[in-house]
């Protein structure tokens, strides 16, 4: 269990780490910043769990609203075509409204109902970006991409997590439960797609890319 953790402290910091290293590369790369806040503020809530573990659910609760944000901004940057940023700046828009009311009205596991509409819409917003990518004139492959990584990072963890907490729904101090493990294990995943797509960030052609592309006529191509 001490290795486990010593790997979770290392996958979490890398993305921090590698940001700042490559800050003179990657500085002018927006979704790179917003990534890195997030990085950033994920450790900052672990750091609270084990601090305030009395208002372990209170912390979650709060990280989680932060994580729909986080995610839907992310993908907002990541798309470039207007119709399809319309369409996700909509649906934020609409979720965190019911996040929020869920919030105030203190509505039992609240973690699970922010967790699971967080990857109903992590799943509409990963369509809409591959369906982008596969109609872009790019002839760069997908996975050399640091986009990919970074969505490929949010589906997994989203997918893995969503479920962590449909099963420890009832139990209170669920990061004191034997599949929390769970949960550590999905969080080093995406730490290292994350870590991967500030590496391939760092090259100067994935820098111009999102410059070069832009296709206001994205919807009304077929595949």
């Amino acid at each position: 269990m001490a290795v486990l953790f010593i790997i979770f402290l290392i996958a979490q910091v890398s993305p921090i780490v590698l940001f700042i290293v490559f800050f003179k590369t990657i500085k002018k790369i927006t979704e790179l910043r917003v990534l890195f806040f997030y990085a950033l503020l994920s450790l900052i809530s672990d750091v609270m769990l084990g601090i305030f573990q009395k208002n372990a659910s209170l912390v979650i609760s709060l990280f989680a609203i932060s994580e729909n944000i986080f995610f839907s901004l992310l993908f907002y940057l990541f798309v470039q075509n207007p119709k399809i940023k319309k369409i996700i700046a909509s649906i934020s828009v609409i979720c965190l409204c019911l996040i929020f009311s869920l919030f105030f009205l203190k509505k039992e596991n609240f973690d699970f109902w922010a967790a699971l509409i967080t990857g109903i819409v992590i799943v509409v917003y990963s369509i809409f970006f591959f369906f982008e990518q596969v109609n872009s004139p790019q002839v760069l492959i997908l996975y050399q991409s640091y986009k990919f990584w970074v969505v490929a990072g949010c589906i997994i963890y989203i997918s893995g997590t969503l479920f962590l907490f449909l099963y420890t729904s009832n139990v209170r101090d669920r990061q004191k439960s034997a599949l929390w493990i769970i949960n550590i294990a999905f969080e080093i995943i995406k730490d290292i797609c994350f870590s991967i797509g500030f590496l391939l960030a760092r090259k100067p052609n994935q820098n111009i890319l999102a410059q070069e592309y832009d296709d206001t006529n994205m919807l009304e191509k077929p595949f």
